[in-house]
């Protein structure tokens, strides 16, 4: 029993055998599956191609998984188109039996042809045939360029040009609307040539942005091309006057140069022809008023914009009560008679004001206020006898009236000014302060 089963592996091993594989390779400069006769597969994707070097055109062939999409036969080949992936083919025949279970040793890509020599075990060998052509495949770009062959245009079909033609040297020249020319020298030896020419543009691009909005007309040179976002087609190269426009903004323009295959992008800031509203701002000052005779402390808070108003107080934190009056002379003028003795040089005086008005801006820097309230000064003679007699002509009760400005450096401020209570007394002012 063992006899027989040994016999028959022998057997089967002999026949299959017969078939037997020689030659597998990937042809790098074959472009028969991606150009000359490309074919696709079910999903879409370019198939290699495996061509089977033979002239028995009786082979049958089985396939992994992935299947075969076609099998043509060919003047000493047969085509196979196979999916990319492909593993493994086993290969059949009436009279030399099988070869199973063959693994492609190299990747199975897409695109890409593989000759497959086979020997069957009857001494058939391909032949090669002995030939003055070869093949030429230029793909150009652009794509819809012209292409001459010893100064003779020649057809292209989708963007490519395919030619079998005589060995040796040949001239070229590629030319295309908007593109430098390009030219040269082919040299068709045993090798077929694949080349491919890319031309250098005469153009370029413009985009042209604004902000903060869009939809701002574009012209280039004084013509209407469009709105913002905007990006040109082709522009020759050169220099253009390019401006904007919008309602509301005030026109800009510039001078953009176009560069040979370059996008030339500007963005335009746009200024409102609106002003924006001043935003409403807090003042706080710290002041100082003077008289020959007197100084006093205070402080102001405002708010403003460009309009605003303000409070302010002011006092030397000094009092003055007296029962008696008298004039400039000493004399008494109210609550008794006479003239008293008074000390020589001794005074006490008083100074109190509270008062709220209006401030305007009247330049960038520059706020400008005017206010009223109520103020009181009081002067005071000491008498020999320790009594405070009250100096009216020096002394002033009731309407308190200013004027000053205040300019602003950031947010820093300083102001002056002068305050008058009843048009009798009048101070001077200065303060420093600070916008919040």
């Amino acid at each position: 029993m063992q006899l027989l089963l040994l016999l028959f592996v022998t057997q089967r091993a002999s026949a299959q055998n017969k078939i037997q594989i020689t030659s597998f390779q990937r042809m790098e400069t074959d472009v028969t599956a991606r150009i000359t006769a490309p074919l696709k597969d079910q999903n879409g994707e370019v198939c290699a191609l495996i061509r089977i070097v033979t002239t028995d055109k009786n082979f049958m062939f089985e396939p992994d998984a992935l299947g075969i999409v076609a099998r043509e036969n060919k003047p000493g080949e047969i085509w196979l188109y196979v999916p990319r992936g492909a593993r493994r083919i086993s290969i059949m025949h009436e009279k030399y039996g099988v070869l199973r279970n063959y693994f492609y040793p190299d990747i199975i890509e897409k695109a890409v042809a593989y000759e497959m020599e086979l020997s069957a075990g009857d001494g058939t060998e391909p032949v090669a045939a002995d030939t003055n052509m070869q093949l030429l495949v230029m793909r150009p770009e652009p794509a819809t360029a012209d292409i001459y062959i010893d100064d003779e245009k020649m057809p292209t079909e989708k963007g490519l040009f395919t030619a079998t033609m005589k060995k040796g040297t040949h001239t070229y020249r590629v030319e295309a609307p908007m593109y430098a020319p390009d030219a040269g020298i082919i040299d068709l030896g045993s090798e077929q040539k694949i080349m491919s020419v890319t031309l250098k543009p005469r153009f370029g691009y413009m985009e042209i942005f604004s902000l903060p909005e869009e939809d701002a007309n574009v012209y280039i040179d004084n013509e209407l091309v469009g709105k913002t976002p905007y990006k040109s087609d082709r522009l020759p190269l050169r220099d253009y006057r390019v401006k904007v426009e919008k309602d509301l903004f005030f026109p800009q323009d510039t001078l953009l140069t176009v560069s040979p295959g370059a996008t030339t992008g500007y963005t335009f800031k746009l200024v409102s022809t609106i002003k924006p509203k001043e935003p409403r701002r807090t003042l706080v000052m710290l002041e100082a008023g003077w008289h020959p005779s007197q100084t006093s402390f205070g402080a102001m808070v405002a708010m403003v914009a460009n309009n605003g108003a303000y409070v302010r107080f002011r006092s030397d934190f000094g009092s003055v009560s007296a029962d008696l009056e008298c004039d400039d002379t000493g004399a008494l003028t109210a609550g008794g008679s006479g003239t008293p003795y008074y000390k020589e040089g001794v005074s006490k005086k008083a100074r109190m004001s509270i008062t709220a008005g209006y401030m305007r801006r009247i330049a960038k820097p520059l706020y400008a206020y005017i206010g009223a309230g109520y103020g009181n000064r009081a002067l005071a003679w000491e008498t020999v006898e320790e009594e405070l007699v009250k100096n009216t002509d020096h002394s002033a009760t009731g309407i308190a009236a200013e004027i000053g400005a205040i300019a602003r450096l950031g947010k820093f401020a300083v102001s002056v000014g002068c305050q008058t209570v009843n048009f009798k007394y009048l101070e001077l002012s200065a303060g420093v302060g600070f916008f919040f």
